[in-house]
């Protein structure tokens, strides 16, 4: 008989299942959260991810970014915030067999509780990296899909690739409703399917009158003289002839109306801007080219314009409205619904329309401009605030951790 020298039995106590629970929770307090991002250039996917894990994201959860490519524009930056990067240098066939060790290098080394991709290219190899893994998976799509063919050969076929995947995710999370309609009409699986909003930090951006001046100042433009703004890039998406031919139209008409633009291949040596620059007023537009001061410039235009003919969710639209403009935009994406009736929509590729526009903001004096910027950043801080993004992220990931527990 199994027992003490006595004769008494010995019985193993039973485990409180409720106390386990939680010596379980104290021992893996903080979720690890492992975010697979194409790049960290300065983009709007890549700004998002930024702006997540500086807000109370980033404390709640324990973060690790990894670059498909290499560390870009926010790499350091997150760095100094105490997020780790690591990067898998991918920039051809000859670098895939190593950014593989990499990867499966990080991942045993950082064992993520949940693998969470960005973009296309980051979305798939988030698969890759939670494969045979007690990891879960969550997908971010910060893209409409109006045509497959106007995409790469290659991410034409990572995008087919993901549709036939979909049901493995835990989540797919798009920035649009836009995006999420067009990925399920393409045959992405709808049961997972989450819309979650861009968010903006609106102590960021704000109006603010002494930028205003300084920007003015810099462009030699008097504090009544309209300006309008464009912040993007030189690329098909962006649709910048479009914007370029609108302006035209209306310098003509406005003879007073400047036009400053801010981005990658926007520069006064930009040689796709060659041609333009011939056919406007050389004295009232102003080509800044790529600048790390969005936050500073936006408070000295009066009003704004995309002219995108592809956009999910545009964090300039946000951005813009959080800064106080008046905006005009084409009707891609949700900016319909993020800009919710202030401001102009127009046709996508229509410049006839979006010079009417941009002439008719030109024309109105700041006090009425004034009014429009004041509504505008109003419905930001209401329904957009980066506080509610960050709220839901948060309340996704303890859904999935509590799911798995």
């Amino acid at each position: 008989m199994a027992g003490d020298a006595r004769g008494f039995r010995y019985a193993a106590p039973r485990p409180d299942r409720r106390l386990t629970a939680i010596a379980k929770a104290l021992f893996r307090m903080t979720a690890r959260i492992l975010h697979i991002i194409t790049g960290l250039d300065q983009g709007g996917a890549e700004r998002s991810l930024v702006n997540l894990l500086e807000s109370d994201l980033g404390r709640r959860f324990d973060h690790h970014v990894l670059s498909l490519g290499d560390p870009g524009y926010y790499g350091p930056f997150l760095e100094e915030q105490g997020i780790a990067v690591d990067t898998l240098g991918l920039a051809g066939p000859g670098s895939i067999a190593r950014g593989v060790g990499r990867l499966r290098r990080v991942v045993r080394d950082f064992r993520p509780d949940i693998v969470q991709g960005w973009m296309y290219h980051g979305n798939l190899v988030a698969e890759l990296a939670a494969f045979g893994r007690p990891a879960a998976t969550a997908w971010n799509i910060r893209q409409s899909l109006y045509r497959i063919g106007t995409e790469k050969p290659g991410t034409r076929a990572v995008i087919r690739l993901l549709g036939r995947l979909s049901s493995r995710p835990r989540v797919i999370l798009y920035n649009s409703y836009q995006s999420r309609t067009h990925h399920e009409a393409f045959g992405f699986a709808s049961a997972p399917g989450r819309v979650i909003a861009n968010g903006f930090d609106t102590a960021r951006w704000r109006p603010d009158a002494a930028r205003r001046a300084a920007f003015r100042a810099a462009l030699g433009v008097g504090a009544e003289v309209p300006v309008l703004g464009f912040v993007g890039r030189f690329h098909p998406q962006k649709d910048v002839p479009t914007f370029l031919a609108a302006a035209g139209e209306a310098m003509m008409a406005q003879p007073d109306l400047h036009v400053a633009m801010v981005g990658e291949g926007l520069g006064g040596e930009s040689e796709a801007l060659a041609p333009w620059r011939e056919k406007l007023p050389h004295a009232r537009f102003h080509p800044l080219g790529r600048r790390g001061d969005i936050e500073a410039i936006l408070p000295g235009f009066d009003f704004f314009c995309l002219s995108s003919s592809s956009e999910a969710f545009p964090n300039v639209i946000g951005e813009a409205m959080a800064a106080g403009l008046p905006c005009i935009a084409t009707d891609v994406g949700d900016c319909a619904r993020l800009m919710g009736g202030i401001g102009r929509i127009v046709p996508r590729g229509d410049s006839v329309q979006m010079a009417e526009a941009i002439g008719e903001m030109a024309r109105m004096d700041l006090a009425r401009r004034a009014e429009i910027g004041e509504a505008a950043r109003a419905r930001i801080i209401a329904v957009y605030s980066l506080d509610a993004t960050v709220d839901a992220y948060t309340e996704l990931y303890d859904s999935i951790m509590k799911r798995d527990n």
